[in-house]
């Protein structure tokens, strides 16, 4: 015996035998070469060894690797006892016998080149058989002689040489010569059948016609040979019917209806027959004429594993060719019936639901075809399928209720889901599949509200399985919706340890809480999240790290838009930080399951913008900072990886957007401070993010494009951040910096800040000489806009003109804020500055009376900055009564000083001016001021 025992499922010879022996077969061993001493002993080998193939192919044969392995075995068998032959003639007709059988069994494995090997020692010994003078029988001489012809003519097949194939056939003798004559006629089917197979009908057809041809002669001379002529008569017929079907030619047209008649004659109810007539449209029954034909065949047949396989492809072959629906109802005809075998059940039943998930019709349709064809199946008693099959039926069902979820049609996906789980012929179903089916049937009852089902199938169906997030998940959702406290489920359902899916389900835990708007379950889900975040053995297999962060963070980001609270600020806080640390250490330009790609990196610097966006309309200013700090750090982040050694300031507007917010957030907070240290420190924080504003101004980097509006909405962005800069200063009492921002065009703010920064002036106690060069630069800048007049505060500039002359004048004519400590001077002649002061009242002489005095032309040659009178003003526009009177006053007051001081000229210029201005205003009122003054300074002199 090769091997008297074998395991079962053993392989008969171990790969290095298998690879010794196919290196052993391609040195080709087969030579003739007769060993007269100790073939005996390579004759009882060679024999041993052949019987012990002979033997294993009745275990074995149904194993094609180990059928493979006997072919070799055989033809190294052969090759042993070709040596030991004898040289002589009995001894070469059985080496030629064995050789024949050997090349038999190789080209039936399709071993072409160790069947050609083996053929040429046949051809050699052939030969040496056939010389007269040995006297070989002319019988036997012509078996062995058609056997070898045949074989060589097979072998020519399987080598693609049908020309070296029809040589070999023509040396066959003519029906009722040859003594082989189903071995001649099995070479024509097999050919014929082979290239019907391989689609070349013509060379199908001329075999399978000579195939013909040889069975009738046989049958006509002796039909014992055939004891199976019927059926094969059948399969001839009935294959060379189907080649000349597909070819276009008259002869092959008149061949096909001559077969047709004989197997309608022969063969009225063979299904084989009947369902090629369906098939080619014989009588032209059409789609429904065809199923109905196929019911009458299948209710009056009766089924078995003959004739199931053409029935069977005959069905599946209709959901080709006449569509899905059609394929689908040749199926369910035949599960309307009893099948030979469970085999045959499940076969058509997996079909038939692959046909179904693919039909056009509707879903309820399909639901209830479905339905009837289990019911039909459970009231025959058929158990349940296997486990294979049920798999991949579920997965046909899967995919229906898969295109009902993605309508969001959560009924009929209900439905689909109920066919699998309710029904004992998918008992079978692996564990796995049946809880996928519980838990989507269970997100089913959640979304259409059936919570008492859903609670039903929690507490009976689902495996209480700690690894189990997924069902966690699901358990949380029901219990939200039952208007129970889900908390416990972090203490009680959820594992402490690390496993797979955790974070993404206690994130989908935190986004159901949202949708249930029930802010404070969101933030134990974050919790618990933000708790894995900071773990050494976070998982991250369903879903990247920085996918993880983004959805934590936009969960964070939809929940500060209902309000804020310290503890989703210590959230907020939290997760950046370990989105940061993890970006840090994880990043790269594409990305990967692993890693943070710059699309991430740009997505998280953006996000946590917006965040901070949203602490600034909410009570969380304190945290921008914060926030702001971790954008600048993505933001840098994204710059190191996606431009490496370069010289970029990418995302520059980003970052100019950064600490334009933090500029804006350290003002209000030092608005709000009532703490003066805090204040301080807020005001040095705007400060300097201003500088750091300004080195960010302006679009510099060349990796980076940007259009008009960008550049404006900066441009003005920039206007607000000088205005607050201004604000700081003042508070922080840097007077230098003030009058420095004064004298320079870039930094002084626009017009539209102008009455918030003389408010600012005031407000801060400001010393008039800083104020007032403030002022003059607000007068001077208004004068250049008369064309154009603002109109962001209560009125144009000919309605603020005059209380701007009034605050100037006030500051100018006020007391200095050094006084002489000896106290000698008690006189209030002293003014912060007499020069400007009276620049005020020539300009409003210019502008209420539309003169120009001496004086003012003298000031404006003295001093370039002066304040300048607006001639356009002149005769347009009507000067406040009010404002007259109270600056009237005031001059005439201080000229009334100058007079006690002994200083007669600067009193005599200052009455002057005084009742020029009284005489500006109408009516009986200016004109009683005017004589009052007039009275007074006539008392003087």
């Amino acid at each position: 015996m090769l091997y008297p025992a074998l395991a079962p499922g053993s392989p008969l010879l171990s790969p290095n035998v298998i690879l010794r022996l196919d290196a052993e077969l391609n040195r080709n061993p087969f030579g003739l070469v007769v060993i007269t001493s100790g073939n005996e002993d390579l004759d009882t080998i060679g024999t041993l060894l052949w019987n012990d193939c002979i033997e294993l192919m009745v275990s074995h044969g149904n194993n094609p690797d180990d059928v493979l392995v006997l072919g070799k075995v055989r033809a190294l068998a052969f090759a042993v006892l070709n040596m030991a032959v004898l040289p002589d003639l009995l001894g070469s007709t059985r080496a030629l016998d064995l050789a024949l059988k050997a090349a038999r069994i190789c080209i039936v494995n399709q071993q072409r080149d160790i069947a050609l090997n083996i053929l040429s020692i046949a051809a050699l010994r052939l030969e040496s058989i056939q010389a007269p003078h040995l006297g070989l029988d002319a019988t036997a001489n012509r078996t062995l002689t058609t056997r070898y012809n045949l074989l060589r003519a097979r072998l020519a097949w399987l080598q693609d040489r049908v020309d070296i194939a029809e040589h070999f056939f023509a040396k066959i003798p003519l029906p009722g010569l040859s003594d082989d004559e189903e071995a001649a006629f099995e070479t024509c089917f097999i050919i014929g059948n082979s290239a019907l197979a391989r689609r070349q009908f013509d060379i199908a057809a001329r075999w399978l016609q000579i195939a013909k041809d040889r069975l009738e002669a046989s049958s006509i001379m002796d039909v014992m040979k055939f004891p199976d002529y019927d059926n094969w008569n059948l399969v001839v017929r009935h294959s060379l019917a189907v080649a000349c079907t597909q070819i276009k030619n008259p002869q092959a047209t008149v061949t096909y209806d001559i077969e047709m008649i004989v197997l309608r004659e022969t063969y009225p109810e063979h299904p084989a027959v009947i369902l090629f007539d369906l098939s080619m449209g014989h009588n032209n029954p059409g789609t429904h004429g065809i199923l109905q034909g196929l019911q009458r065949l299948v209710e009056k047949t009766t089924l078995t594993d003959m004739n199931m396989p053409i029935i069977f492809q005959f069905a599946r072959s209709m959901g080709h060719a006449g569509g899905s629906d059609n394929g689908m109802e040749a199926l369910r005809i035949l599960l309307m019936r009893p099948l030979p075998s469970r085999e045959w059940t499940e076969k058509c039943f997996v079909a038939f639901t692959l046909l179904l998930s693919r039909s056009e019709c509707s879903d309820s349709i399909r639901i209830r075809t479905l339905r009837g064809v289990i019911d039909a199946l459970e009231q025959r008693g058929y158990p349940s399928i296997s486990a294979s099959a049920a798999h991949a039926t579920v997965i046909c069902i899967w995919k229906m209720t898969g295109g009902a979820l993605l309508k969001n049609d959560y009924w009929t996906a209900q439905l689909w889901l109920q066919m699998c789980s309710e029904p004992k012929i998918f008992q079978h179903c692996s564990q796995s599949i049946q809880i996928a089916i519980q838990k989507k049937l269970l997100a089913c009852y959640l979304q259409t509200g059936n919570l008492a089902g859903a609670r039903q199938l929690m507490d009976r169906g689902l495996v209480q399985s700690q690894v189990d997030c997924e069902r966690l998940y699901l358990s949380y959702k029901l219990s939200l919706l039952e208007g129970k406290d889900g908390s416990g489920h972090f203490y009680l359902g959820f594992p402490l340890h690390p496993v797979p899916h955790k974070q993404m389900s206690l994130l989908s835990c935190a986004m159901e809480a949202q949708r249930q708007n029930k802010p404070e379950e969101v933030m134990n889900c974050l919790d618990q999240f933000t708790k894995c975040l900071i773990a050494d053995d976070i998982y991250h297999h369903d879903f990247s790290a920085a996918e993880h962060y983004i959805f934590a963070i936009t969960l964070l980001f939809q929940e500060l838009s209902k309000g804020f609270t310290e503890r989703l600020g210590n959230c907020i806080e939290t997760v950046l930080e370990s989105a940061l640390s993890y970006a840090k250490g994880n990043s790269m330009f594409e990305g990967g399951d692993q890693e943070v790609s710059v699309t991430q990196l740009q997505w998280l610097y953006f996000v946590t913008y917006k965040l901070a966006l949203k602490l600034m309309s909410s009570s969380g200013l304190l945290w921008i900072a914060s926030v702001l700090d971790y954008s600048r750090q993505f933001a840098l982040q994204y710059r190191q990886i996606a431009y490496p050694e370069m010289d970029s300031n990418a995302p520059r507007p980003h970052l100019f957007a950064v600490v334009y917010l933090r500029i804006l957030a350290a003002s209000l907070n030092a608005r709000r401070e009532n703490d003066l240290n805090n204040k301080r420190t807020y005001y040095m924080n705007v400060r300097t993010c201003f500088i750091g504003l300004n080195h960010l101004h302006g679009w510099e980097d060349e990796e980076e494009e940007a259009d008009e509006a960008t550049n404006e909405k900066e441009d003005r962005h920039h206007d607000i951040a000088q205005f607050f800069d201004l604000e700081a200063a003042m508070h922080l009492r840097h007077w230098q910096d003030i009058l420095d921002i004064c004298a320079s065009d870039d930094e002084f703010p626009k017009p539209r800040f102008y009455a918030p920064i003389i408010d600012l002036a005031f407000q801060r106690n400001i010393p008039p000489t800083v104020v007032i060069p403030i002022i003059k630069r607000i007068m001077s800048e208004l004068s250049k806009l008369q064309d154009d007049p603002p109109t962001t505060f209560q009125g144009d500039f000919r309605v603020s003109l005059p209380r701007y002359l009034h605050c100037l004048f006030s500051l100018a004519v006020g007391r200095p804020r050094y006084i002489n400590p000896t106290g000698i001077d008690l006189l209030d002649i002293k003014m912060a500055d007499a020069e400007v002061a009276e620049e005020v009242l020539d300009r409003v002489l210019a502008i209420a009376g539309g003169e120009t005095g001496a004086e003012e032309v003298k000031h404006e040659q003295q001093d370039s900055n002066s304040i300048q009178s607006d001639p356009k003003l002149r005769g347009e526009f009507t000067y406040p009564a009010a404002e007259l009177i109270k600056i009237s006053t005031v001059a005439f007051n201080k000229a009334t000083d100058f007079y006690r001081a002994t200083r007669d000229d600067d009193c005599q210029r200052w009455a002057n001016k005084a009742i020029r201005i009284a005489q500006l205003v109408p009516g009986i009122q200016g004109r009683q001021v005017v004589q009052a003054l007039q009275t007074r300074l006539g008392s003087l002199i």
